[in-house]
Order: C-alpha cells, then structure tokens, then sequence
C-alpha cells in the first residue's frame, strides 16, 4: 500500500518502506520478551526471534533496501540488559548483517532501550536518542514528544495499534493495524505496529485516553481522524477512521 511516493506499507507485513531512504522500518521488537517473562514465571514459547528474523528477511527480498531503521524498543527489560536480550540482539543484528546484507542498522532509543548505549560499537549500530530526523522524516518512539518542526512526515512506535471488533455474543477479532492521520499542523504522521510476536497490540478504537500512553495524541492530533490499516494475510486493508470503528460490531 502506498503513502505517497516514496512510502509503502509492505502488504501483510508491520513494516514500511522509504525509497528515498533505502530503508525498511519496523519498531518494538522487544528482542529477550521470552527470558524476561520466564524471569516472572510466564514461560512461553521462543518464537519472537525466529519470527522477526523471517518477517525482516520476507521485507529485504521485496524491496532489497541498504539500511534497517528500527524505530525504538528492540530489547524488551526497562532495568537493565538481560542475558537473552543482548544474545538476541547480538543473533538479529548478525543476522541483518551477514545473512540479509544490510550494511546500515539505525535505532531509536525507546523506553525499553536503557543500557542499551554499551550495544552501539560492539554491534554497530547507528544510535540515536529519542529521535531523529533523516531526510525529511522524523522518526522517534513516542513516549516524549518530537522536537522537530522540520520534518514533513513523522513516524512513531510504543503504542503497539490494533483495532478491536467485538461480535454480539462476544467473540473478539483484533487486528493490528498501521495508523494513519495528520497532526494538528497539517504534517502527516504514521503510526506503525509492533514487531513483536506476542504483542497482540492496544485498541485504539476501545481506549479513549491513549493521551497517557503517547501524548502526542493529547496535545498534538485527534486520533479518531486517523485512519487504520490493518494488516491482513498478504494484504493491508483500509477499516475507515478510529472514530468509525468505535463501537463497531462484527
């Protein structure tokens, strides 16, 4: 699906493209997610690696980009860098180097990236705190507002969207979804879905006060003028705005 030009959604997959960039770009891996659960007796199945390195792998065979931009949260423990976590980002950045032959990794520091500034030279990552402006675009995480005026398009994470639909004898379908909308200043914004494979996502279209997540949305957007794409199998598909989806029934 294109936005623009020069942005695509990569069809049923939670990644864009940037042709003027080069670049894919995902957020909120939360590499380590199943060691830091089992810390706190939740054991479950270690699949997110495996699954983020199959769906970056299916992103560089479609558009063949030079560089990966990982808009915040790639490890998952707020208080330190877990064991796992730093073997799974030391497997995945590996991986995007020797395997895909990316020869660009850029992170955006999110909340869950503390510590995560002693990875930069033994890994080689690009590292920026909070955000960044590259090429018109502004990429940052979203627990902090964005600094810049510059940027034509802004691009965030932390929110993890998923629109929620609610059938009348009370199943449940949630799909995860890319949010599309414009700031209050008339600048285009996407939001983009979590990476990570056990991050079912957050309602939008069931919470009203996503402001205490993100306050970009309190102070400067409506989010039920955004429009939610959701992804599908293979395909990402328009569900209208938030606002519409309120309520909405299966």
């Amino acid at each position: 699906m294109r936005i623009g030009r020069d942005v695509e959604i990569l069809d049923g997959l939670p990644v864009l493209y940037i042709k003027s960039l080069s670049a894919i770009v995902c957020t909120d891996l939360h590499l380590g997610y199943e060691g830091v659960a089992a810390g706190r007796g939740a054991f479950l199945p270690k699949a997110n690696l495996r699954k983020a390195k199959e769906t970056v792998a299916k992103a560089v065979g479609m558009r063949h980009p030079d560089r990966i931009i990982v808009d915040g949260d790639i490890k998952n423990e707020f208080s330190q860098v877990h064991a796992e976590e730093f073997n799974e980002t030391r497997e995945f950045v590996t991986f995007l180097r020797s395997e895909l032959k990316l020869g660009s990794i850029t992170l955006i520091k999110g909340n869950h990236d503390n510590f995560i500034d002693r990875l930069r030279v033994p890994f080689g990552i690009e590292l920026h705190a909070q955000e960044a402006l590259l090429n018109g675009y502004l990429f940052f995480h979203g627990e902090a507002l964005p600094s810049s005026s510059e940027a034509r398009m802004l691009i965030m994470g932390h929110v993890h969207p998923s629109i929620a639909l609610y059938g009348r004898l009370g199943t449940r379908e949630k799909l995860r979804c890319f949010l599309r909308g414009r700031m209050h200043d008339g600048r285009e914004i996407l939001v983009l879905p979590a990476m990570n494979y056990f991050a079912e996502g957050f309602s939008v279209n069931m919470e009203r006060d996503i402001g205490r997540l993100a306050p970009v949305f309190r102070e400067m957007l409506d989010i039920d003028s955004m429009e939610a794409l959701c992804i599908g199998e293979g395909e990402t598909l328009s569900f209208g705005t938030v606002g519409q989806l309120r309520g909405l029934e299966l």
